[in-house]
């Protein structure tokens, strides 16, 4: 996001992104539809290819499988049998990434936003985050630019669960640092794909969506009591991984900041679903801090980035 973004008119952007993810990307393409529908501003369009828990490996066999290609792997093809299907209703644009009519085919969408699943790790061993993530990730950035070779790349930083670190723990994940703590571990992690894409694609730069670091700012925000009525980012998770509406809204608010290259400061606080069911509907004072802290994450990592 540049730091000009406030002394020039902002120019209009239209935008149709592809995303691929899973319940941690739920809602948030909707989200920021709502956010241009209701600005006026901007245009923004989607399709979501949405598959519970699905790491970016199995989006992708999805396509393996429906041309009827035989999977690499035994182990790929028992994998296959515990993750579901994308989700398909596309009155909620929810359809294969695939898809001839909605999906990367139709060379329609301009921004491609690639979503990885947890738990994965920087080193050896399973989850090992470059030799397991970043082959997906450039075979599906390969598969969209053949249809339209202007696509921008993005890799949304997600998070590892609240009780990381704890004596609790957390399902399938080995042990590692608490979660605030993880956070920053984590993101040299997420770097590493993004660092190995752009050695070999310097034309079409992938950036990063840092959503886990706004987490990480927020919860020292929420720490400090600059968040009224809120004493824990845990009291903003819904179990162990996934967010609440509000913390969806701040996680949106940092894709916006990133895709629409504009601050999210001044967005509406109230959205609804594509269908006109109420969303979610923030306090201005809510609304305002998230946006801001949105909005710091964006050109805090950024400039870090460039010095």
């Amino acid at each position: 996001m540049p730091s000009s973004a406030h002394s020039n008119p902002p120019k209009k952007q239209v935008i149709k992104a592809a995303y691929l993810g899973h319940s941690l990307s739920a809602g948030i393409p909707e989200m920021l539809w709502g956010m241009s529908k209701s600005t006026r501003a901007d245009s923004f369009d989607f399709t979501h290819q949405r598959s519970s828990g699905a790491p970016l490996r199995h989006q992708w066999n999805q396509f393996v499988v429906s041309e009827n290609r035989e999977l690499p792997e035994h182990t790929d093809r028992e994998m296959m049998r515990i993750f579901n299907k994308a989700d398909i209703d596309k009155s909620a644009h929810l359809s294969p990434f695939f898809d001839q009519q909605d999906g990367l085919p139709s060379g329609q969408y301009t921004h491609l936003v690639m979503t990885e699943s947890v738990p994965r790790y920087y080193g050896k061993g399973w989850g090992n985050v470059v030799q397991h993530t970043y082959p997906y990730v450039d075979s599906i950035y390969q598969y969209a630019r053949k249809y339209n070779p202007e696509i921008k790349p993005y890799l949304y930083e997600v998070w590892h669960c609240i009780n990381s670190g704890t004596p609790t723990g957390c399902e399938h994940d080995k042990d590692a640092s608490p979660f605030r703590t993880r956070l920053k571990d984590d993101l040299p992690m997420w770097e590493s794909v993004v660092n190995q894409f752009n050695s070999k694609n310097p034309r079409q730069r992938m950036q990063l969506i840092p959503v886990g670091q706004g987490l990480g700012l927020l919860s020292d925000a929420i720490d400090r009591g600059e968040v009224p009525g809120i004493r824990s980012i845990k009291e903003m998770f819904t179990d162990d991984i996934h967010v609440n509406d509000t913390l969806r809204y701040f996680a949106a608010c940092i894709h916006y900041a990133v895709l629409f290259e504009k601050s999210p400061v001044g967005l509406p606080g109230e959205l609804r679903h594509l269908d006109g069911r109420p969303f979610v509907k923030l306090s201005k004072e809510m609304a305002a801090i998230l946006q801001r802290l949105a909005r710091q994450t964006v050109v805090g990592y950024q400039g870090a980035k460039r010095n």
